[in-house]
């Protein structure tokens, strides 16, 4: 800016550092405000505000508080929003008693603590199960002529929740003479927190009951931790009660619950909620692809997972390494399968042209593979007969600097024992030792398994 002749004031710098801490960026935050204090720039109250808030955040208390008196001692007067910003930072971090001086400090400084005061001071006193506090905290606020919101409840409620004292929560809740929409999201929220999804639940259908629908966050939060148990029928029902909304379920919760299913092998209604969340113009993003493409993948649904694959190209999104490595997982379980199903040579053919295919794809998009990804190609090689290959690319791949690590090697110790080449698969698992890879149990197994299928050879000969 002042390299073009404009001149910069504290109200710009100032809006610099705010739109830096609303992306979370509190590192710059405070390396930009020291910056322009080094060189002598006017900073006000508001961005002194801004860059103890931001300190707060990243847990640097003390480090905050020097910059609070350091605004004091530039007669730089701190405000209620001042005080706030530390309380918050104290409570956040669970330093309540010094919250509660600071709050103390307040008052006596001649300051009058307004509701957003006190609700951060009742969060973090809920959260910290000091219950008899909370009441005389709200005591203090009628004594200075405010009432307590709906926000200052909710902070409550979810506060002793978060502190395991569910049962003091439902008490406060159930007490409320006017409960508000935003209260009840609250109390499902609380519940979510102390891992009492049911009961969360179970309020959700009572008031979808009632014809009332809770905001979309309190049901994504609920709907997640359905998913996170296994709870798949009812995070379908929730769904299913989203879906009649005006809004209807955010892209988020089609995502949460399409790999919810996808791990649940539920890929028939993992595609119904696939396909209805592009039906709502809603476009899946590569992640969400790739989550569907693993869960056919799973169940050897490679057809579907190739179709899919394809659809999603087609769409214009580019697969990444994680994309192809799940693919090349996928199509080396399958032909496993095809190579004890079908010994004729065509049906190998097919199997090795798949995953070639991939690799091919991922050399013209210049896209590098890493170990993991090698690990399932060579895998997918050793299980369709194509052990050349797969010692071809277990070579690549020590060419381009990447350690092969146990899985790897035992992919390929797999291919060997296969063979019957116990000489070279003895060879591979003392190679791993001498460069400090310990085998597995199931690296051991596997040569246990290789060995003993030799012996039977030579036994029959």
């Amino acid at each position: 800016m002042e390299a073009k002749g404009i001149s910069t004031n504290c109200l710009i710098l100032t809006a610099i550092l705010q739109c830096l801490c609303l992306k979370g960026m509190h590192c710059e935050v405070i390396d930009q405000f020291t910056n322009f204090k080094n060189l002598g720039m006017f900073l006000d109250e508001v961005a002194y505000n801004v860059a103890i808030d931001a300190l707060c955040k990243m847990g640097k208390l003390d480090e905050a508080m020097i910059l609070f008196d350091e605004m004091k001692c530039k007669n730089l007067v701190p405000d209620v929003v001042h005080y706030t910003t530390l309380v918050s930072g104290y409570c956040l971090h669970g330093k309540i008693f010094d919250a509660i001086n600071l709050f103390e400090e307040m008052n006596e400084n001649g300051l009058k603590a307004d509701v957003i005061m006190y609700n951060v001071l009742a969060g973090g006193l809920s959260q910290n199960g000091l219950l008899d506090e909370v009441f005389l905290l709200l005591d203090n606020m009628k004594l200075q002529g405010l009432s307590a919101s709906t926000v200052t409840h909710n902070m409550i409620i979810e506060g002793l929740c978060f502190a395991g004292k569910v049962k003091e929560a439902e008490k406060y809740f159930n007490n409320l003479e006017d409960k508000s929409i935003e209260n009840y999201a609250s109390m499902v929220n609380g519940y979510c927190e102390s891992s009492k999804t049911m009961e969360g639940y179970k309020l959700f259908l009572r008031l979808s009951n009632q014809g009332i629908l809770i905001n979309r966050s309190s049901c994504l939060k609920l709907l997640s931790n359905l998913c996170l148990e296994g709870e798949n029928d009812k995070a379908i029902k929730l769904f299913e009660i989203m879906l009649s909304s005006v809004d209807g379920p955010s892209k988020t919760m089609y995502g949460k619950l399409i790999a919810a299913l996808c791990r649940a092998g539920d890929m028939k209604r993992a595609r119904w909620a696939f396909d209805h969340m592009i039906d709502r113009g809603l476009c899946p993003d590569l992640i969400m692809y790739t989550i569907m493409l693993n869960g056919y993948c799973h169940v050897n649904c490679l057809r579907e997972a190739l179709s899919l694959f394809s659809d999603m190209k087609d769409r214009g999104i580019t697969p990444d390494i994680i994309t192809y490595t799940v693919l090349l997982d996928g199509h080396s379980k399958i032909s496993m399968k095809i190579a004890r199903s079908e010994n004729d040579a065509e049906a190998k053919k097919k199997v090795k042209q798949v995953a070639l295919t991939f690799w091919s794809e991922m050399k013209e998009m210049e896209l590098k593979p890493d170990v993991i990804c090698y690990t399932a190609l060579i895998d997918s090689q050793c299980k369709s007969d194509n052990l050349q290959d797969a010692v071809l690319l277990f070579n690549e791949m020590i060419e381009q600097g990447l350690l092969p690590d146990t899985v790897t090697y035992t992919a390929l110790l797999s291919g060997y024992c296969k063979q019957g080449d116990m000489d070279k698969a003895l060879t591979l698992v003392n190679e791993m030792s001498s460069k400090g890879i310990e085998p597995d149990s199931r690296t051991m197994a596997t040569l246990h398994h290789g060995i003993v299928k030799a012996k039977k050879v030579q036994f029959r000969h």
